[in-house]
């Protein structure tokens, strides 16, 4: 390939994201530079680094500017590698037979991906020494240190424990005795809901139709965000105005609300997007990522002016505490939402506001007839 002029300038620069070190890749890069990039495999573009990158490994920046060099004169930031050396993880593999026997046993897809995460984590805590190697003070202490150093909620602690269990009980059969770890207390955090108006709002602020779908169904079904992208067109039967949930949490199937607003909506969009295997595909038929759908809310969220944490699963929340709101029975929406214990549908009668506005404040009885009662003094 041949330049009229000075070529491109690349710099190829240490950067640590997500904890984990990898390469930047700053500059313009044509078609042919992109493609050669790719080609080292790994490329990812990063919207908050506003840059493409690869994640480290030994040798990996001498190919990317051998690879490079063709197309743009390819400058090494040698002194931010040094600089962050010491922040790369180290590089564990997860012993094969652990997602072998996490597949046999048909644990879902999210659990597979929080069971494998924490494991890695929990094996390079305790790197050089491998998984062979696993003592019950090394559990110890990794807990200790999720909870006083990461500070981690309860349930991240319990999935941690839970994927380490795993390991030494079904994969290694080993005896319980000799790992057996107090788990933590649950937190009796209530759920985050939106009101009726926030979520109109929500919905009114989102106008691409397929993301206004996923919305819809999200809500008005009160599914979970890996229900979602797991339908497929023939999960829904008009006829009977429901969704067939196949292979929920624990692999249990269930039926749930299809709205007659959502219907229409869905058969606009199916007849504009033709979708082949899922209900909802990302480009060329790829699954849809579930950090789009967060995405999509919270933007939608920003615009309407919705200052909470929103969420597909505050939109859960939120359509089993407006179904309560209305009158719907508990045992209904347990069905529904596919809880196995009541306990956990129980929840929602704590954000509930039904009947709260027969209940006075014992201050406004108080201040009846009082001049305290009066706000339009001057203080």
């Amino acid at each position: 390939m041949y330049y009229i002029g000075e070529m491109n300038v690349i710099k190829l620069e240490a950067l640590v994201h997500r904890g984990r070190l990898c390469v930047s890749i700053r500059g313009r890069m044509d078609s042919h530079a992109l493609a050669a990039a790719r080609a080292v495999g790994g490329l990812v573009y990063s919207r908050t680094w506003r840059c493409y990158y690869v994640p480290h490994a030994p040798g990996v920046v001498e190919v990317l500017r051998r690879a490079l060099a063709p197309f743009a004169e390819t400058n090494v930031d040698e002194a931010s590698f040094a600089r962050h050396q010491a922040k790369m993880e180290p590089v564990v593999v997860i012993p094969p037979g652990y997602v072998e026997e996490l597949a046999i046993r048909r644990y879902s897809a999210a659990t597979v991906d929080n069971y494998t995460s924490q494991f890695a984590a929990f094996l390079r805590y305790i790197y050089p020494r491998t998984c062979e190697e696993i003592q019950e003070d090394d559990i110890r202490r990794y807990m200790h240190y999720l909870v006083e150093d990461r500070r981690v909620s309860s349930s991240t602690q319990n999935i941690a424990i839970n994927a380490i269990k795993f390991y030494l009980e079904k994969v290694k059969k080993g005896p319980r005795s000799v790992y057996v770890v107090e788990r933590p207390r649950g937190e009796e955090k209530l759920p985050v809901v939106l009101s009726e108006r926030e979520m109109l709002s929500l919905l009114e602020h989102t106008d691409n139709l397929k993301h206004k779908c996923i919305l819809y169904i999200l809500y008005s079904a009160g599914l979970r965000m890996s229900e979602v992208l797991a339908l497929r067109p023939s999960d829904l039967d008009p006829d009977r105005g429901v969704i067939n949930v196949r292979g929920g949490k624990h692999n249990k199937d269930r039926v749930t609300l299809l709205s007659r607003v959502t219907l229409d909506l869905i058969q606009r969009y199916m007849d504009a997007y033709h979708p082949r295997e899922r209900l909802f595909e990302g480009p060329g038929g790829k699954p849809y990522s579930p950090r789009s759908v967060n995405a999509i809310i919270k933007r939608s969220a920003q615009k309407a002016g919705i200052t909470k944490n929103v969420s597909a699963h505050k939109l859960r929340h939120s359509f089993a505490t407006h179904l309560l709101e209305h009158g719907t029975d508990l045992r209904y929406i347990q069905s529904l939402l596919g809880h196995e214990s009541s306990r956990t549908t129980e929840r929602y009668t704590h954000v509930t506001t039904r009947g709260l506005d027969q209940i006075v404040s014992p201050l406004d009885n108080l201040m009846k007839g009082s001049s305290l009662g009066n706000t339009n003094e001057d203080i």
